[in-house]
């Protein structure tokens, strides 16, 4: 497997059973590495989860994950929440580029503790897919870091820029 190629996961606070669903899942499509985070960050959530997909976040993402992938990953997401209960799980999902000729990473970060909210949110990602490149069309060169956060009170993803 190419060394672009290679998905990566870290987490923290998750069972060997959570690990090992979404490290298969992640191999099935690339190649992947695991990482425990050794300790939390922030003690008002019981648990991480950040994924690097090794591809941009565009119509060939879900060409190569294919849907049946992605809501594989997506449910795993919901179910691993829906056992943290009020205590959360942090998710952010990284990917290698924003779409072609654009090579600053993209992250969603998804830091709802709502139940409904954090739901829809993972929910919306997917639908980005058209709207992302109209958002970021005149985005400068020396931009490192694109990061979406989903707003709880207008229910929709926003963009943050890092510049470099």
């Amino acid at each position: 497997m190419e060394i672009d190629r290679i998905a990566k996961f870290y987490y923290y606070g998750i069972s060997p059973f959570e690990i090992e669903a979404i490290y298969s899942t992640l191999k099935r499509f690339f190649g992947a590495v695991e990482e425990q985070q050794l300790q939390a960050n922030d003690a008002s959530y019981a648990s991480m989860i950040e994924i690097g997909f090794p591809i941009p976040f565009d119509e060939s993402f879900f060409q190569v994950l294919t849907l049946e992938g992605w809501f594989r990953i997506k449910s795993l997401i919901k179910e691993m929440k829906r056992r943290r209960g009020k205590k959360g799980i942090k998710i952010f999902l990284r990917f290698n580029g924003i779409m072609e000729g654009i090579n600053s990473q993209l992250l969603f970060s998804l830091l709802n503790k709502n139940d409904r909210n954090f739901e829809m949110g993972l929910e919306k990602i997917e639908y980005l897919v058209d709207i992302i490149p109209v958002q970021l069309d005149n985005l400068p060169t020396n931009v490192e870091v694109v990061e979406y956060s989903y707003d709880e009170v207008n229910h929709k993803w926003n963009p943050h820029i890092s510049e470099s």
